[in-house]
């Protein structure tokens, strides 16, 4: 397994380019240092396409050893076993195929048929979700990251000998997967899991934002002013260091079913 790190804040968007930060890091014997921190933009592409291609191409290159991906990786239960036979799997395959919802928008419009029938009510949560206080994973705000995270990313990994997507398919592989939250990770490190975007007052949250992560053996270079400015590339920055925790081993409480996923803090 690579000693490189991964943090990616990403992005469903059609310019996904513009949205989607990524800081790459190193582990050390002293923690983390950061190496790079850059838009995928100004790397892969602004277009959706090109931007989610040379994520996956980056993600698989031989130096790579642990990845945070800030999106859904998967459905709630109840969801699994109505619309995709029970398993995560299924859901790759669903989302993946011609057959398959066509968008995001029709993506979130058949979960929420199905939970509304199943559940009595059109958005419900992941076990992991209720936990972390994240959102329902087909809602308005998060369904093309979690439908474009899954056709285009993680469709493409499942079946990569040398990946695993965590925790569905274990922790032992070249380069480990894993769904993380920043909102989560930041309240975790007890700063600001809000606020710190664009409402009043945002940069000084940020920069406490930064200082805690500074203070968790982190070396942030002379990246420390990009984490001022932009929340995205911050997100991404929380991103690494609970990518990092997982290469060093750290393993939340399972909540739910594996199927379902689970936030890596």
């Amino acid at each position: 397994m690579g000693s490189g790190v991964l943090g990616v804040d990403f992005s469903g968007a059609s310019a996904a380019g513009d949205a989607l930060w990524v800081t790459e890091a190193t582990q050390t014997a002293a923690g983390m240092c950061i190496d790079a921190c850059y838009r995928a933009t100004a790397e892969w592409g602004r277009d959706r396409e090109s931007a989610h291609a040379g994520l996956v191409e980056r993600i698989r290159d031989d130096d790579v050893g642990t990845v945070g991906l800030d999106f859904p990786f998967s459905l709630p239960q109840s969801l699994l076993d109505a619309q995709c036979g029970g398993h995560w799997r299924g859901f790759l395959e669903w989302v993946c195929s011609d057959s398959g919802p066509a968008s995001s928008d029709g993506f979130s419009e058949a979960c929420r048929h199905t939970a509304e029938m199943t559940a009595g009510k059109r958005d419900i949560r992941r076990e992991t979700d209720a936990r972390r206080a994240a959102l329902c994973p087909y809602t308005n705000r998060v369904r093309s990251m979690t439908y474009h995270g899954a056709r285009d990313v993680l469709g493409r990994l499942a079946d990569d000998p040398d990946t695993a997507v965590a925790p569905m398919q274990g922790h032992d592989a070249e380069t480990v997967v894993c769904e993380v939250y920043p909102a989560a990770t930041f309240g975790w490190l007890g700063c600001y899991r809000e606020g710190y975007k664009t409402t009043d007052g945002a940069r000084a949250r940020r920069e406490t934002n930064v200082e805690a992560v500074a203070a968790c053996s982190v070396d942030l270079g002379d990246h420390r002013e990009t984490y001022h400015r932009n929340h995205d590339a911050l997100d991404s920055l929380a991103a690494a260091v609970s990518a990092g925790r997982v290469a060093d081993g750290a393993r939340p409480t399972p909540v739910g079913t594996v199927e379902e996923g689970t936030i890596y803090v």
